[in-house]
């Protein structure tokens, strides 16, 4: 036998949606009798006197398919327990980094002058002259259906522009609508859309309706989003400047969101239109980016529509700079911070403070965090560039927080001052690395059994926890500092 440390989340410290900011370990030695890889665990002596710990509870998004790798791997015992372990390890490895494979088809119809074109530019962070940049200002709608993909990422985020009519071909002219006609020649491609949006400027076509109420009935979330508010809010206070003597224009919105209701159903949509699904935006780049009016809303109800992988690629994506979807992306990245933990897990030694490095997944974690929270230098670059900062005052600023309490110089890995630094603030003073045949019991209330891990599992799930809870404080005050006293 051997001596091993385990360390332990108190009891007091855990939270439903897993660990608190700063939660206490404690130290306790045990003898370890190695009877298969991991062994089994037999409580020997404590070094000081402590109150018995309940295994720490494990969150996330866990499948069906999990559900059952956990299970099985809670109900095996000895050498069967190492074999499902491993595997579970390596369906980590790939689930991961499963969301770059990921095709994203996000399908919009609209009237023309409805603002789908800026709007498809601005989500995509581009503006009207931008190489392959929508045209905006064509007066009419297009014939054929147009993929517009999204440059990071063109192979993984699409936004397809359908038209809202059918022309005669070799011709310009319209013929009535004929919704079975449009399906023939576009619903395979309709099919293909995970959300569809019906974009309006205050008039809606039957047309799109249509179109909209067919997406419906192919399974498809159907939002609707009504553009230029901005023009809407500039022609309110010119033609009736009172109106805000006693509204606001939070009330504006209001008014606007239940004339379109009614509006679709006198032009023929079926059934009941849910209010939370109708949104009042400008599709200006700016407006986009930092989250005017029903933007943080309509991100949020988009991203229902999708699958968790897919909402990886959207946060991954897509950039935003609104305070409003902080905690829905640092959600997302919970969810898969169980899968993290469990392939930093594998290998021969986890080092963490007071090492040389940190694990590969959890460097990679580190980066998607700081592009999903627009932490990225060219995201302060655009930031600095939107609210008239200097880029470098803004980084200066992002920088100090970021690595607040790292010791002494960074140099070139900034993952691991961070990682370190949070490491200092939790308590932890691990000085050696940790081997993989050292294990501990995790509760996973998702199955309803404890499952036995790595004692590196329940470290980094904490670490990571932190670190998102550090980027999320980053970004809220990264963004408070750059647009106060700013015009936007």
């Amino acid at each position: 036998s051997q001596f091993t440390t385990c360390v332990h989340l108190c009891a007091g410290c855990s939270a439903k949606r897993g660990p608190v900011a700063r939660p206490v370990y404690t130290t306790t030695i045990y003898s370890y009798t190695r009877r298969s890889q991991y062994g089994k665990l037999v409580k020997l002596s404590a070094m000081a006197s402590q109150t018995e710990t309940q295994p720490q509870e494990i969150f996330g998004d866990i499948n069906g398919k999990e559900q059952e790798m956990l299970t099985n791997l809670a109900a095996a015992g000895g050498a069967k327990k190492a074999e499902i372990l491993k595997k579970i390890q390596e369906y980590a490895a790939e689930r991961v980094e499963a969301w770059k494979h990921q095709k994203v088809y996000v399908g919009i119809v609209g009237d023309p002058g409805a603002g789908k074109s800026t709007f498809i530019n601005s989500i995509r962070g581009l503006k009207p002259k931008a190489p392959g940049a929508a045209e905006v200002g064509l007066g009419h709608t297009p014939s054929v259906v147009t993929e517009y993909p999204h440059p990071a990422r063109p192979e993984s985020l699409v936004f397809v522009d359908f038209p809202g009519v059918l022309l005669k071909k070799g011709t310009g002219e319209e013929p009535d609508f004929n919704i079975q006609q449009y399906l023939d020649e576009f619903g395979e491609k309709m099919d293909q859309c995970h959300v569809f949006l019906v974009f309006s400027s205050g008039r809606i076509q039957h047309n799109a309706v249509q179109i909209g109420m067919k997406a419906r009935d192919m399974g498809k979330k159907v939002l609707f989003v009504r553009s230029q508010f901005d023009k809407d809010l500039a022609d309110k206070k010119n033609d009736d400047p009172d109106y805000f003597d006693d509204h606001t224009e939070a009330d504006l919105r209001e008014e606007l969101r239940q004339d379109y209701i009614q509006v679709l159903k006198v032009v023929g949509w079926e059934g009941e239109v849910n209010p939370k699904d109708v949104f009042i935006i400008s599709g200006r780049l700016t407006n986009v980016l930092v989250g005017s009016w029903d933007i943080p809303k309509f991100r949020k109800a988009m991203m229902e529509g999708l699958g968790a992988l897919q909402k990886m690629v959207v946060i991954n994506t897509c950039r935003d700079f609104s305070k409003d979807t902080i905690k829905e992306r640092g959600d997302i990245y919970r969810s898969y911070v169980w899968k993290v933990a469990m392939v930093a897990s594998a290998g021969t030694i986890v080092p963490y403070a007071g090492a040389a490095s940190i694990p590969g997944a959890v460097g990679i974690a580190y980066n998607q965090y700081k592009e999903g929270f627009g932490l990225t230098e060219d995201a302060v670059e655009q930031l600095a560039k939107m609210t008239n900062k200097s880029p470098e005052d803004l980084k200066q600023f992002l920088s100090s927080n970021l690595l607040a309490g790292a010791r002494g110089s960074v140099g070139e890995n900034e993952a691991l001052a961070v990682v370190q630094a949070l490491c200092d603030e939790m308590g932890i003073t691990l000085t050696t690395a940790i081997a993989v045949d050292q294990v501990v019991n995790l509760a996973f209330p998702v199955i309803g059994a404890l499952v036995t891990a790595p004692v590196s599992f329940p470290i980094t799930y904490t670490l990571l926890y932190a670190l998102i809870s550090r980027m999320e404080n980053c970004a809220s005050d990264l963004f408070d500092y750059a647009f106060r006293e700013s015009v936007v």
